[in-house]
């Protein structure tokens, strides 16, 4: 039954997700960051419930796609809806106050939500290192970097396999930075 469910939060989120694209030069449809942080969630163990695989097809979903709780509650479930929401930032009228509710809300999430919240932003920086948003300078890539690690820094789990990845690549974009 679950893995229906698996499959069913993958078709939805490429469905509502369908148009969006990364903001770098490259055009890479957004739907390869959901499959990113999937696949960081799931090489992080062999012990992953189907909920947190579920919540990571659907991390963004209803900030980005104009989804309802209730629509992923009644598709998917409690749990799942628990960890969507535990995901989804809080509306905010600046980008500062976004990054700052995003850091201060980590302290508070659940190990399942950390996972996911790691994984999401490893995903987020691999992705501003290989292809950055056009409108960025190399300082507003630090600053976004920096805020990365205050997040992570938050989390109350922090798997260590994904933990080194992430910490591997805010010193590779530090090294690409300090190069220029």
């Amino acid at each position: 039954m679950k893995k229906n469910l698996i499959k069913l939060a993958q078709s939805f989120a490429e469905e509502r997700h369908y148009g969006q694209v990364r903001k770098g030069s490259k055009g890479i449809p957004y739907f390869e960051h959901i499959k990113e942080v999937v696949e960081l969630v799931k090489i992080s163990s062999t012990k992953i419930d189907d909920s947190v695989i579920i919540a990571s097809y659907l991390h963004d979903i209803v900030e980005d796609c104009k989804a309802t709780r209730n629509e992923i509650k009644d598709l998917f479930g409690r749990d799942v809806i628990k960890l969507v929401e535990e995901m989804t930032d809080k509306p905010s009228s600046s980008e500062a106050e976004r990054w700052s509710n995003q850091i201060m809300a980590a302290k508070l999430l659940s190990v399942d939500a950390s996972l996911i919240k790691l994984a999401d932003k490893i995903s987020n920086l691999e992705s501003l290192f290989h292809d950055p948003p056009l409108s960025w300078n190399n300082k507003k890539i630090t600053e976004y970097t920096r805020w990365g690690q205050k997040v992570v820094e938050n989390l109350p789990y922090k798997n260590t396999i994904l933990l080194r990845r992430f910490n591997k690549i805010c010193l590779q974009i530090d090294e690409k930075l300090s190069d220029n």
